[in-house]
């Protein structure tokens, strides 16, 4: 299913032209969570609210760092955490005396 992405190399450009570098700087001059600029950094799915703020603050145009794609699923099969992977406890049985 197609979906609002953003274009990271493009907005990086955008940004760092206004000295802005860090997560914490994105999230200062945009109004945006710093989880909500990870995930879009990471091929999440980008709502209404978080393009506005994005092309308000850098005054630019939404094709410009925005683009219709297929965004990354929220976890993949290599990012499964230690509990999801582990195996079953087998039954342990005594020993005989």
């Amino acid at each position: 299913m197609d979906t609002i992405v953003l274009k990271v190399g493009d907005f990086l450009d955008v940004a760092r032209a206004r000295g802005h570098t860090t997560y914490e700087q994105l999230s200062a001059a945009t109004g945006l969570g710093v989880a909500t600029l990870h995930r879009l950094r990471n091929g999440g799915p980008a709502g209404p609210a978080a393009i506005a703020k994005i092309c308000q603050t850098y005054g630019v145009a939404f094709e410009d760092v925005f683009a219709f794609g297929t965004a990354t699923p929220a976890q993949s099969p290599a990012r499964r955490t230690r509990r999801q992977t582990r195996r079953p406890a087998r039954d342990v049985k005594a020993a005989a005396a």
